[in-house]
């Protein structure tokens, strides 16, 4: 349930529990003290005009009937004797000798359940003692009960209630809401989400700032670090893509530098070692400023219809020739034809990341496949190496990070492979997943990587010109 409605709830039911405890108290504790006062007030004052006309039969008769069209009660006049003189409205049967001893007594006798009721003495010509009695008896035939009353109007203040205060509660808690869709916009990703603080001075600022400045002195904090961390990000992105197109200089210059070297069976195998390390700084150069590229495009540059189980065959052909890759095994599974609306150039980058870190950190068969998952593709990279741990799957598709058991010497490697294939499925609307290859007797066994793009129409890039 949402926080305005918790709120709003929970003002209503305080109101409810008031409304009732209050109507409770006014119809309980009172129990028929003003019906039995102004019962017995209403009974000597009809029983005083009553006697004036109790030994006149036809002007009592007349009287009692007026009595009755006026107050609307029940009249019945009766002797000492218990005999009926004069009745008008519902015939009303004799009283309790109880009563009569009260009434002898000259005392009131009054009750307000199940209908209100009176008997009150009359006396007449002067008399010291009563000569006969009135009877009063109001039945309540339409109206309601006497706790329904007060409940019927407690409801209606209720309603009226809920009506004026439910755009206030949504009121209040809008900044919550505000702040908290910013939040969750915020950690998917989206550095531009503001909480949308108002301004100092604003109209909207100088109206909250007298109920709710705490709540607006979170929100602007809330965008302040938000803005701070965007900045940090981008400064962060731009200081690599300007140190990674820096280094490339320099490289170009080495590579000049150690082709002009001269050869001999002594330097040989330190030239080419310096040429294999030459080579993967360079590959780092390249991930690093396409990672920065898709990082501030957020769409690939070229896409078009890709032939999946070709450009897997290009990848194990190159395996084949590749100096980091001699002598491993590298297969491609029998499948289907595909095709996919990529980026051809970013997917073969993606794909070979994958095989040659499961040729550095895995072991041979390396197998690559490909197949259709509904609407998506799936490629995977599977060996039969140590696999990464459940915890540390989604570490390793973070800039920067190898595991400690990758730090091999020789295993080369700077921990943005799984990277740039992550940024690559991502700009294509997919996703990338790490878990074992397979599970033995309960234990996982190797690696499979697997990416997972959507098989629909090619998206509309922006003209985005690459890095050089």
């Amino acid at each position: 349930m949402r926080l305005h409605s918790r709120i709003y709830l929970h003002s209503l039911g305080v109101l409810l529990v008031v409304g009732v405890a209050t109507s409770l108290v006014f119809a309980l504790a009172g129990r028929g003290g003003l019906a039995r006062e102004m019962g017995e007030r209403m009974a000597r004052h009809v029983a005083g005009l009553v006697g004036e006309r109790l030994d006149d039969g036809p002007a009592l008769a007349a009287r009692v009937q007026r009595l009755h069209e006026d107050l609307d009660v029940d009249v019945v006049v009766r002797d000492a004797r218990g005999s009926v003189l004069a009745a008008a409205g519902q015939g009303l049967p004799p009283p309790a000798p109880e009563a009569l001893a009260a009434s002898q007594r000259g005392e009131v006798v009054t009750r307000a359940r199940p209908v209100p009721y009176a008997l009150a003495p009359v006396r007449a010509g002067g008399g010291t003692g009563p000569r006969g009695t009135v009877e009063l008896s109001a039945p309540r035939r339409f109206g309601p009960p006497t706790l329904l009353g007060p409940l019927l109007g407690v409801g209606l203040v209720l309603f009226a209630v809920a009506l004026a205060t439910r755009p206030l509660a949504r009121r209040l808690v809008r900044p919550v809401e505000q702040l908290t869709a910013a939040a969750r916009r915020l950690g998917a990703g989206d550095l531009s989400a503001r909480a949308g603080a108002p301004e100092p001075g604003s109209h909207r600022h100088r109206w909250r700032r007298a109920g709710a400045d705490e709540l607006v002195t979170l929100t602007r904090a809330f965008d302040e670090m938000a803005q701070r961390v965007e900045g940090l990000v981008h400064g962060q992105r731009e200081l690599l893509a300007n140190v990674s197109h820096e280094l490339r200089s320099p490289l170009a210059r080495v590579r000049v530098a150690l082709a002009l070297l001269a050869r001999d069976a002594e330097n040989e195998p330190r030239l080419r070692a310096l040429e294999r390390d030459l080579a993967e700084l360079e590959r780092l150069v390249d991930d690093a400023l396409t990672t920065a590229r898709l990082d501030a495009s957020g769409l690939p540059v070229s896409l078009g219809a890709v032939d999946v189980r070709a450009l897997l065959g290009e990848l194990v052909e190159r395996a084949g020739h590749d100096p980091v890759l001699v002598g491993c095994d590298v297969r491609l599974a029998d499948g289907p034809e595909l095709t996919l609306a990529a980026d051809g150039a970013l997917l073969r980058r993606a794909s070979w990341n994958l095989v040659e870190n499961a040729a550095k950190y895995g072991a041979p068969p390396i197998v690559l496949a490909a197949a259709r998952d509904g609407a998506h593709l799936t490629l995977t990279v599977t060996d039969e190496g140590p696999g990464i741990p459940p915890g540390a799957r989604a570490r390793v598709l973070e800039p920067f990070v190898r595991l400690d058991a990758a730090r091999t010497p020789g295993a080369g490697g700077v921990g943005l492979g799984l990277t740039l294939a992550r940024r690559v499925a991502e700009v294509h609307g997919g996703t990338i997943a790490i878990g074992p290859a397979r599970v033995q007797d309960g234990a996982e066994r190797g690696c499979r990587v697997t990416l997972r793009l959507p098989a629909g129409q090619p998206l509309t890039a922006p003209a985005v010109r690459p890095e050089t």
